[in-house]
Parts: structure tokens; sequence; C-alpha cells
């Protein structure tokens, strides 16, 4: 069916969800899709970002069996049934069969690669890990090195398995005598056709742990069931109409929520396949360059994104490429610029379809209609299945009454794909009200049911009392034709609390032509340009920094913790530099107490001490002095 508004999310949801599940849980979905579609491709998997390379291909019935196989291997080594295997891969086949796997025996934990090791450490000892499967020895990428520093360290582990090249030596056990074991040697000694051990999984089992977080402290565990996973395939396939002949691109890693079930299980449930372009997505050089010509190459009918990259695909030429078999693109993670949507749109003749989403909602909670008005700026209508609503909180975070239409609030989610809340019980104090999540993010709905994303609460600049927006600041530096991408956060201000400053980075255009005179002139002409067309005068960037690059997390989000430590360092550093004293400043963003500015270098004079504490008190920032 077509679905063009609010009503015909109603009209899909007159079936049952239940009679829409593809399985009684994830491993059974791939059972029954072995048996549907056994030698169509499951996926596609391309190494290097050439046009012309053939890709490593596996078929439905292969997945099938090197799921079964990998699960079969986890048990022979001792895992326990119900426990957890973490995952530290780049998009790799082995990524897939070990997602699936896992889940076959316990629950799959996939992490960001790309953390450091001590934040490797925590994920692995909060989710309990018994197993881990993380890359070999590798030139690209240090995910090996990393693990040896500290898997010792985590206490329930009882395995680790390296996916490496075939002929690569590998040490018996970890210094402290955890084994090591090559991931396809274990693999393939297992049977296929069957699992080794007996287990039936309950749909509402916990079958995978997402991390959120990650930069510091302890990243929350969010707990996926198969329920969760089995319901979000289900009903995404028949909503987004996907079936034998849809092919997702996929770049975006498969530790995360989006590419696993976007252009993962979504696709399985069907019959169709993804293709996944290289172990590092869109961080491999050259992939942006070809990007158009792969999605010609492999007839790509869609492929989900984020805002950063929407952006940077502008730039690449279509001139003599076909993509007409491009049906839509989902772009979610983060609000899109007005003005990068009108450009895409334009540019290609794709289909933009911006959504929310969120790990805790399992994907995917809102999205402008496939066939309907996309009102631009809108994240959409909600998902079937799913209720969702902007809410008032009190002053302690406690619910107080739903908002009127057109209220700013926050968007609160209820329905089976919502999560089962955090490992850590502790994290979940006042999330939940009467079954609805409290996502922390903010909104307004207009009458027609479309959601309009106003950012995180905590996100708000606030200026003297005056809550401002960052997004708006964002929208108006995007319309210049030298910026690329645009982020606004708030600078300590002894007066206003905060004042609004900006962060951008310039198209390669420009970027190439600057000089350090001409960025100067570049970063006053942006203060003054957006000064003029923000929405209030409270919201005038008082300034405006251009970077080299903008400071992204793994999934492409523009991460603005970093954006505030600089700012934060450059108004202390201003505020103390008459002081005429020989210190040092850093600032970071602290695990338990937030931002944090640490002053040293000051040696035993007092004096110089509360003369900086004299400047520092000035402001609402934490703060400590160093020796």
């Amino acid at each position: 069916m077509k679905i063009t508004c609010l009503a015909d999310v109603e009209q899909f949801e007159t079936v049952p969800h239940q009679d829409r599940w593809r399985g009684r849980n994830t491993y059974d979905l791939l059972a029954r899709s072995a048996a549907s579609f056994a030698e169509r491709p499951a996926f596609k998997f391309q190494n290097t970002s050439a046009v012309d390379e053939e890709p490593y291909t596996v078929s439905y019935q292969e997945l099938f069996e090197r799921v079964t196989q990998t699960a079969n291997m986890l048990s022979a080594s001792g895992v326990d049934i119900g426990a957890v295997t973490s995952i530290l891969l780049p998009n790799l086949p082995e990524n897939h069969y070990t997602i699936w796997g896992a889940q076959a025996l316990g629950i799959a934990g996939p992490i960001n690669y790309m953390l450091e090791p001590i934040a490797f450490r925590d994920i692995l000892r909060e989710s309990e890990a018994q197993a881990l499967v993380c890359l070999g020895p590798n030139s690209e990428f240090d995910i090996w090195e990393k693990t040896l520093q500290i898997v010792d360290e985590v206490p329930d582990l009882k395995v680790l398995f390296a996916v490496t090249s075939e002929g690569e030596t590998l040490p018996s056990s970890t210094p402290g005598g955890i084994p090591i074991k090559p991931f396809t040697e274990a693999l393939t000694a297992q049977p296929t056709d069957r699992l080794v051990f007996d287990r039936e999984i309950d749909i509402e089992e916990v079958g995978i742990y997402f991390h959120t977080g990650g930069t510091t402290g302890t990243p929350k565990l969010a707990r996926i069931s198969h329920r969760n996973q089995v319901h979000v395939a289900s009903f995404k396939a028949d909503f987004s109409r996907l079936n034998e002949e849809s092919v997702g691109i996929c770049a975006l890693p498969l530790f995360h929520v989006n590419a696993v079930y976007n252009t993962g299980l979504n696709f399985f449930a069907v019959g169709g396949h993804p293709v996944y372009l290289t172990a590092k997505g869109f961080r491999t050089k050259g992939l942006l360059d070809n990007f158009w010509k792969l999605v010609e190459r492999y007839q790509g009918t869609m492929f989900n994104t984020v805002p950063t990259v929407v952006s940077a695909l502008l730039s690449k030429s279509l001139d003599g490429i076909d993509i007409s078999s491009l049906k839509y693109v989902i772009c979610g993670a983060a609000p899109i610029s007005p003005e990068v949507f009108r450009r895409f749109q334009e540019t290609t003749g794709a289909n933009i379809l911006e959504g929310y989403g969120l790990t805790e909602g399992t994907l995917s909670s809102s999205a402008n209609p496939m066939d309907g008005e996309k009102r631009l700026g809108s994240v959409g209508i909600r998902s079937p299945y799913q209720q969702m609503k902007c809410v008032i909180l009190d002053a302690n975070g406690h619910y107080e009454r739903d908002c009127d239409y057109d209220e700013v609030g926050v968007i609160a989610i209820k329905g089976p794909n919502v999560f089962m809340g955090y490992k850590q019980e502790s994290a979940n104090d006042g999330l939940f009200v009467d079954g609805w999540f409290l996502t922390g993010d903010l909104a307004r709905q207009d009458s027609d049911g479309y959601f309009w994303m106003t950012g995180r609460a905590k996100d708000l600049i606030i200026r003297g009392g005056n809550n401002i927006d960052p997004k708006g600041i964002e929208d108006v530096l995007t319309e210049h034709p030298a910026v690329e991408l645009a982020a606004a956060v708030g600078q300590p201000d002894s007066y206003a609390g905060e004042l609004p400053c900006a962060f951008v980075s310039l198209d390669e255009d420009f970027k190439l032509a600057a000089d350090d005179a001409s960025l100067e002139a570049l970063a006053e002409e942006l203060q003054a340009f957006a000064k003029e067309r923000v929405s209030e005068r409270a919201a005038a960037p008082v300034h405006v920094a251009i970077l080299d690059e903008m400071p992204l997390t793994a999934v492409g989000k523009i991460f603005k913790p970093s954006l505030v430590a600089m700012a934060i360092e450059r108004v202390l550093g201003e505020a103390l530099q008459p002081l005429d004293v020989n210190l040092s400043l850093s600032v970071v963003n602290d695990k338990r107490l937030g931002m944090l500015a640490t002053v040293g270098n000051l040696g035993d004079s007092e004096a110089d001490r509360e003369r900086v504490r004299a400047v520092l008190d000035k402001f609402t920032v934490k703060y400590e002095l160093a020796a």
C-alpha cells in the first residue's frame, strides 16, 4: 500500500503486528529465509573502493550455515547458553556470522572498534562477556593491538577468536592465559546442519547489547530483545516495500543499530541483499569519489546515511552515471540542514526520507512518508505499531503532562520496538512512565502528526535564561556556499552564563583556496552572515571558528562535547591571559563532573592561585588547579 500520511500508517496497523513477524527469534528468521531464498545472495562484500572489483558473495544458505557454525563454535569453546559474545570487527562477513550466531547461543555485543582500549575493557566487563571475536593483526586497523592491551583485565572472558588472513600466525594464548583461536579454523570444524546444544529461544529474551556512548565513563548497554529485532525487521520490510530484488548499499559500521537492521536483518527478512562497501565504509579512501558509480554498478535501490555524508556526496559528479535504480535514501542520526536537503534532492533526484530513530527504539521511530509530503526539516510521522508523543517534564525530570500541538517537549515512545531498558539498572531510573520511554530528545508535533526535532535537552544553549536551539544557527550557516558542516554550542560567559558560538568546516573548493588571512576574514563574514539571518537576536553567534575537520562519531554525528571543550578552553584562556602567569589549561569531559577545566604549572605560588580562582569563579565551568 502507499504511505502518504498518518491515516495510512493507521491502516497499515489493521494487520496485527505479530502477524507480520517472519520468525520466532532472529535464528528462526534466518532459517526461514535460507529455506525460501537458499541460492540467492544474502549479502555482497567489496574489499576496496574500485568500481570493477568482483565482490565476495554469500548466499542465504551459506549465511545460515555460517551462523549455525558460529553458535556451535562458541558453545564448543565453553561459552554458556545465554552468555555474551562481544564483537570487535570492521564491516567484514564474519560480523554477520557472529552477530546472529552469538544470538543463537546467547547475546551478541558489537563494540565500536574505534574506541580507546579502556572503553573496550569497560564494555567487556559491563557485559560480562565470555567470548570476544575481534580482528587479528592488520596493517589498516589497530584493533588487535588495542585488544591485547586490555583483554586480560576482563574477568569473565574464556576465549578470544581472531579473524585473520589465511596463513597468519597467532600466539596460542594471551599473556594472561586466555586461549586465542583462529576464527575461520574454529568455525569450519563445526557442523553446519544443526546446533550442537539444546536451547529454545524465547522471543522476549535479550538478543543483543548495543552500547551507547563510550568516549568517557562506562557506556550504558541497551538490551534489545529478539522480539524487538524480529518486529522491526518484519514491519520495516513490509512498510518500506523491500523484496527479493531490493539492494541496499551500506558503508555505515555494523557495530551500530542503523546498519545492523536498515541494511542487514530488514533485507534478510525478505530475500533482498545489502552490499557492503569495504571494511572501513565511508572512511575508505576513494569510496565517496566512486560511490555513485558503485550505486549504478550494483543497481542499488536504497542506502542509509547521515547528514555529513549527504553533504560530502553533493560535491561528487553524477555526469554519465545512471542511478535511476535508487528509490530512496534514509537519512538519520542527526537533523539535516534544509539547504543541504534541497540541494541533494535537486542534484540526484533521489527521494530522501529524513527520519528519527535511536538505539533504544531499535532503529526507527518516525520518518517522512515514502509516497506523501516530505516536510522539509521534519522527521516525519510515527512508525507503525509505535506510539510517539511529546511531553512536558518538571524541574526534576518527572512527567507532568502531554504537549499540545506545536509545543516543544521531550519525545516519548511506546511499542514493540522499544528496548528492554539498560543492563545497568541504575540507568533506568525515571526513563519509563507507564511504559513510555523518555528519549531526552526535544521536538514538537504538528496537527498532521509530523514531528519537528529541536535538539536534545542538553544541547540547548541557555543565554541568561533564554533557551536557544542550536539547530537554528546551524541551518543558517550551512546556507553559506563556503560551509560544508556547522555546529553551534554554548561558550561560557561571566554574565549570561552561556553565549552561542559556532564551528564550521569548509567545502573542499574553499578549503583548497584558503590561506590564514582569508580564513580569518571568512570567519568574520560567517559571523555577520549568521547574525543577519538567525531567527532571534540572542541566537547570533559571538564567535565562529573554522576547523580543518569537524569532529565526528563513528556513525557520522558531529561530536559536540569536543566542540564545547574547545569553546571553554578558548574563553577561559582569553580570560586568564591578562594575569601574565605561566600556566597550562586543558578541558575534558569528565565522566563524573561533566566538562572540567584543569589549570596546571602554577607552582607553589598561592597568590597566583588566588588570582586564577578569581577569574575562573566568574564562570559556571567546573575547574581544578593542579600543581
